[in-house]
């Protein structure tokens, strides 16, 4: 049976696992990413939790089960939640849900090794996607896309392009003219890496060994999230204006002591403890805004064209699915593709949105509901009482995600 070739747009978690399904069945692929090079990014992002039934189900049918519970962090399911005064609403130590942290770098090398070499053509910034339609006596047909990079390079000859390439997708430009919109939240990701333990032995023990979230009801959250390498990664987040990064006063973004004096600033009334935190950063600092597509945004299918991940369905961290969705896409697409013959992997793609859609909406759906939660007067009582009953229900197996409630917040 001839196979048929698939172009995926973009190296994260979702790119990479449909890369890894396809080619344990021997089905063509490349994938075409952006970055120079593997290691070009600053950082990667913190550590995530996958999920039993969806990113955990792709990693074994991938077949890298033994190589994730290699990079699998068990203690990093600690957790607190706490207000701006630092008062405890939930402090967790000893917690083993069957959802062990893994670095983002760690996740994305996994994947990466377990492609063959050359899969991934580096250095790839997609431009546009051109497809020419064409017709027949019954139906529209299509050559198939074609692939514009900056530089002007062009690549054809695939039989399906699979937008993985996150929120500002450039194949999703070619599906659906709605954009993403500013989800009201925005400020810095912060890194301490020099040796916390010893260099602050306070931040160390605030933050633990998984994630502290605080959150005041004044529109400001921090949040502290220990990686493999006793690193600690804090989000400073705020309800801001989408144009407050301009408008902050910050020169250079990139900064620490520049960006620390602006973000201590504005968490002046917090807890000493938690301004210590902040003060306590000596390496990377990025700046972040929140965005996500509408709840329930999807499109009419175009033959040759699929998304999966943040292009298809970008939503905010608050209900702790993001990558675990993305990486359920990835395995959903793969087999649908894997069941069918090269003639209709199109029929496959159509196949896995009609899943797809529906199922995304509820999580969308989850994540704006939590995140507008996270501030109510009362929304670290709910926040930690829903964890609680979470917690219970998986170690009991009584529980079932239908996307109803936050798994968690700020995890994937």
């Amino acid at each position: 049976m001839a196979l048929p070739n698939i172009a995926i747009i973009g190296a994260g978690p979702a790119g990479l696992t449909l890369a890894r399904l396809l080619q344990v069945h021997n089905i063509p692929c490349t994938v075409f990413e952006k970055d120079p090079t593997p290691s070009d990014r600053a950082t990667n992002g913190g550590c995530l939790d996958l999920h039993v039934g969806s990113g955990q189900e792709a990693i074994k049918e991938a077949g890298l089960w033994d190589a994730y519970q290699k990079y699998a962090r068990y203690s990093g399911q600690a957790y607190i939640i706490s207000d701006s005064t630092g008062r405890e609403y939930l402090n967790i130590r000893d917690l083993d849900l069957g959802r062990p942290e893994i670095d983002r770098p760690h996740l994305r090398r996994m994947l990466l090794d377990s492609l063959r070499p050359g899969t991934v053509r580096w250095d790839h910034k997609l431009s546009s996607v051109d497809i020419v339609e064409g017709s027949s006596t019954a139906t529209t047909t299509t050559t198939g896309p074609t692939l514009h990079f900056a530089g002007g390079r062009v690549e054809s000859g695939f039989d399906l392009v699979v937008g993985a390439d996150g929120a500002w997708s450039k194949v999703r430009e070619r599906l659906c003219t709605v954009p993403p919109f500013y989800a009201g939240l925005c400020g810095y990701e912060m890194w301490i890496t020099n040796d916390p333990d010893a260099a602050c032995p306070d931040v160390s023990a605030l933050t633990g060994d998984g994630s502290h979230w605080a959150v005041g009801q004044d529109g400001r959250m921090l949040s502290l999230q220990r990686q493999t390498d006793r690193s600690i990664q804090i989000y400073a987040l705020m309800r801001k204006h989408e144009a407050w990064h301009a408008n902050s006063g910050i020169v250079d973004p990139t900064d620490p002591t520049e960006v620390k004096d602006v973000i201590l600033r504005e968490y002046a009334d917090w807890a000493p403890q938690f301004r210590r935190a902040i003060e306590a950063v000596d390496g990377a600092v990025i700046p972040r805004s929140l965005y996500m597509l509408h709840v329930g945004t999807r499109w009419r299918h175009k033959a040759g064209l699929t998304l999966i991940g943040d292009a298809a369905h970008l939503m905010t961290p608050f209900a702790g699915e993001g990558v675990n969705v993305a990486m359920h896409d990835a395995l959903l697409l793969a087999r649908s593709i894997i069941a069918r013959p090269r003639d209709e992997v199109d029929a496959a793609a159509e196949e896995y949105e009609r899943d797809m859609f529906p199922r995304a909406k509820v999580f969308q759906q989850a994540t704006w509901d939590s995140l507008q939660a996270r501030f109510d007067d009362d929304g670290n009582e709910k926040m930690a009482e829903g964890f609680k009953k979470v917690a219970e229900e998986l170690k009991n197996g009584s529980y079932v995600n239908d996307g109803s409630r936050p798994d968690a917040v700020f995890t994937s």
